[in-house]
């Protein structure tokens, strides 16, 4: 007998501590949390974005392999609402939170006291094999990759030619034209600012920014902002991801509109994983869930429905990925220690110079 899958949204009482739940069973009907359900934290993007998010598929497609109930949580302060009940001392639900990116591990080991997350035995993980070394950013192993993608520059290209260097976005052409959010509050202005660092290096990455702001560059507060005024047309270059062509063909856009600029031929790595909180009781299940989530057939529908590419080697792509997503030959990327190490500092510094160009 297949178990009833559940869905849980914290937003609606997250002011009181606590997680919600909405529920749903296969016949429309409501069922409450027992003891025998799996709760998996994450994004609510990722259960219920404006794209066909994987996440319910997820939900159902695991009740049904594993004959157990199943709970997304996705609280709207999402990882800090878990940084916050672990430094309370509140019990953590969930048994684990899938779509950890390294600076948002940092962040956590930087504002908790004890350990939020615990080492994962990847013994009890047959998949974990086929997930490629260079995919880890986690020096405790206590994160599993789970998905990548690529953050590059997406323009309208029936309104602006293709930027080929960082320096093409300090032209006159783009003057007022490009927008990225926020890297203080949004992962895609993040991603950006960390390939700027890494191209320019920590000691010109700051005038190459007093540049581009200069150039009426427009800083946004999150990349829902910065993408909804590309669909809009009121910015035709904008900081996004390199698959974003295999968005725009299953949405049925105009492919050219949605062009991807590889700057340098590169774009900045993004990898996300999944970690096993410390609070956890069911480590067989968890793990159960870990090698669900690293299984080909499951890191292929997550690759077409959250337009993000698989870490598991033996995964075959769905066509729509293959023919539209684009890989660099070139990804820069900082693992943990560098973030660790730095990010504070150069967020700080970012800070201060977009303060002195407004």
């Amino acid at each position: 007998m297949k178990r009833r899958t559940v869905l849980a949204n914290g937003g609606a009482v997250a002011g009181i501590g606590l997680a919600g739940c909405i529920s749903r069973d296969g016949d429309g009907g409501t069922t409450g949390s027992g003891d025998d359900v799996l709760r998996v934290a994450t994004n609510t993007a990722f259960v219920d974005a404006p794209s066909d998010s994987p996440g319910e598929w997820i939900a159902d497609e695991f009740a049904d392999r594993y004959d157990v109930e199943f709970e997304w949580h996705t609280p709207d302060q999402e990882l800090n609402y878990y940084i916050e009940r672990h430094n309370e001392g509140v019990e953590i639900e969930p048994e684990l939170y899938l779509g950890l990116n390294p600076h948002e591990v940092v962040r956590a080991d930087d504002n908790t006291d004890g350990e939020l997350f615990v080492e994962t035995d990847e013994d009890a993980l047959e998949h974990v094999a086929n997930v490629d070394e260079e995919h880890y950013f986690d020096p405790q192993d206590r994160v599993i990759p789970t998905y990548r993608s690529f953050c590059a520059m997406v323009y309208d290209g029936r309104n602006v030619p293709e930027p080929e260097t960082f320096e093409d976005l300090l032209e006159p052409e783009y003057e007022g034209q490009i927008a990225v959010s926020n890297p203080q509050r949004g992962t895609t202005g993040l991603l950006f600012l960390l390939w700027t660092i890494d191209y320019f290096g920590e000691d010109e990455y700051l005038e190459y920014w007093e540049q581009l702001l200069a150039n009426d560059a427009r800083v946004l507060d999150s990349w829902s902002e910065v993408y909804a005024q590309f669909e809009a047309g009121e910015i035709p270059v904008v900081a996004s991801y390199a698959n974003d062509r295999v968005y725009a063909e299953r949405a049925g856009n105009d492919l050219e509109k949605h062009r991807v600029a590889l700057l340098h031929d590169q774009a900045y790595a993004n990898v996300a994983g999944m970690a096993r909180f410390a609070d956890g009781t069911n480590d067989e299940l968890a793990h159960e869930f870990m090698d669900f989530i690293l299984d080909p057939e499951v890191q292929a529908v997550i690759a077409e429905r959250n337009v993000t590419g698989p870490v598991n080697d033996e995964t075959e792509l769905p066509e729509v990925y293959e023919e539209y997503a684009k890989r660099p030959d070139d990804a820069p990327f900082f693992d943990y220690d560098d973030l660790d190490a730095n990010l504070e500092e150069w967020l700080g510094e970012w800070e201060q110079t977009a303060a002195g160009a407004r």
